[in-house]
């Protein structure tokens, strides 16, 4: 799930902007119009990142800053203001409170995303390097069985912890949902919807589920934990063509396995496919997916579902999902795994989804053309002409490139297919 970010700015058009830019990264964000609205959002959310405005009504950015600074549930949050002012004596006084960074105004998108990915890249490193410490020895949460070391990211709902099975010293992933705070009922039925998915799912390329169960303050599920990262970060440093068709073929056969079960996944994106120690790819995060025996339409009218880089058009035009949808969503994620680009790019969400529904599936370059075919069956616009199921992509791949089997570890390949 993506990090999380608050945006503390009282001018709408400049907030808008800032929210629909870092929503097309991926991030979830969160948004205020005044300072004291950002304080309690912090404080009720705990974001990864905050940017905030100076000049604001009721508290300011540097009453905001300081506030935050004097809490110990908030202190270490990193902090860009973003701001006209930009004197020597104002960065002086912003810094002097704890600022991470300044961001002068008017700013381009490349100035606030080299920011933000500057601070993003500077919490990851420091995660790595951190001591594990029971956050429960802190705070109010405590599972039986289970000991918290450390916070791993959290999305629109819930929190994800790196966690000890005390009976058996495992480390786990246990992902928790306040009920205190997420007192809407939907939030709750989809939170235990994701464990009913996932405890019908026996296969190798999608990720393991332990156990799951309510406390007085939290519901939680404890599942695999992925020390490896997931494929966002592995393509940061560079995939080969034949590396990105080895995760593809795992993504599909995980793809295979779902569908045959009835389920449509919604979400197919890099961050939510996970790299194990040998090498396999594991698809998490069934927080929005939904069953064939469900309405495939229920959602909020508006409401994309989905990650907007990654969406099929029908998703983008909020029209009834399939498992072409994930197949749709699949070729994206192949084609940035090949080139280091993603399908569309827009400086507008609206532009972005547009490019979903009408452009034609992108062009690879002529050192890549023996993969244009496979890229245009499952990035087709209309879902009927796509590939017909994600088997048949698992079939496409390993008869058109064998050596992508030899590429991969024989038993880790017969596992999917066992499961397939």
């Amino acid at each position: 799930m993506g990090l999380k970010i608050l945006i503390v700015e009282d001018e709408a058009g400049i907030r808008d902007n800032l929210v629909r830019m870092l929503r097309l990264e991926g991030y979830d964000l969160l948004e205020a119009n005044d300072g004291q609205t950002g304080l309690t959002l912090a404080r009720l959310e705990l974001p990864d990142l905050i940017l905030s405005d100076v000049m604001m009504p009721v508290l300011d950015g540097y009453g905001l800053l300081e506030a935050l600074r004097a809490d110990p549930a908030t202190a270490a949050i990193p902090f860009i203001f973003i701001t006209a002012r930009t004197d020597r004596m104002d960065r002086r006084r912003g810094m002097n409170l704890g600022a991470d960074d300044y961001l002068g105004k008017p700013f381009s998108r490349d100035e606030v995303l080299d920011a933000v990915t500057a601070r993003i890249k500077r919490i990851q490193a420091l995660d790595k390097v951190a001591p594990t410490e029971d956050p429960a020895a802190s705070g109010p949460v405590h599972i039986k069985g289970y000991r918290l070391l450390r916070r791993l990211g959290g999305g629109g709902m819930s929190e994800v912890f790196l966690a000890v099975r005390e009976r058996d010293g495992a480390e786990i992933a246990l992902k928790l949902l306040d009920t205190r705070i997420n007192q809407d009922a939907s939030l709750l039925h989809r939170f235990i919807q994701e464990y009913a998915l996932l405890e019908q799912i026996d296969h190798g390329n999608v990720a393991r589920i332990f156990d799951h169960g309510f406390t007085d303050t939290h519901a939680f599920i404890s599942m695999e934990y992925f020390s490896h990262g997931d494929i966002r970060q592995r393509m940061a440093s560079g995939l080969s063509p034949f590396e990105s068709l080895v995760i593809a073929l795992q993504v599909a056969l995980a793809l295979s396995q779902i569908h045959a079960l009835g389920i449509v996944h919604r979400d197919v994106k890099p961050d939510n496919l996970m790299l194990r120690a040998d090498g396999s790819v594991a698809l998490i995060d069934f927080g929005v997916a939904k069953h064939t025996r469900q309405n495939l339409e229920q959602t909020q009218h508006g409401d994309i579902v989905g990650s907007p880089y990654y969406m099929s058009p029908e998703q983008a035009a909020g029209r009834p999902v399939s498992a072409a949808s994930d197949i749709y969503s699949l070729g994206a994620i192949f084609y940035e795994m090949v080139t280091a680009k993603r399908p569309y790019v827009a400086d507008s969400m609206e532009s972005l989804l547009y490019q979903h529904i009408h452009a034609p599936p992108p062009r690879f370059e002529a050192k890549h053309a023996e993969f244009q075919q496979l890229l245009d069956r499952t990035m087709d616009k209309s879902p009927d002409k796509r590939f017909p199921s994600a088997q048949a992509v698992v079939n496409y791949i390993s008869t058109h490139w064998p050596t992508v089997l030899r590429l991969m570890d024989d038993k880790l390949l017969k596992r999917g297919a066992d499961h397939s």
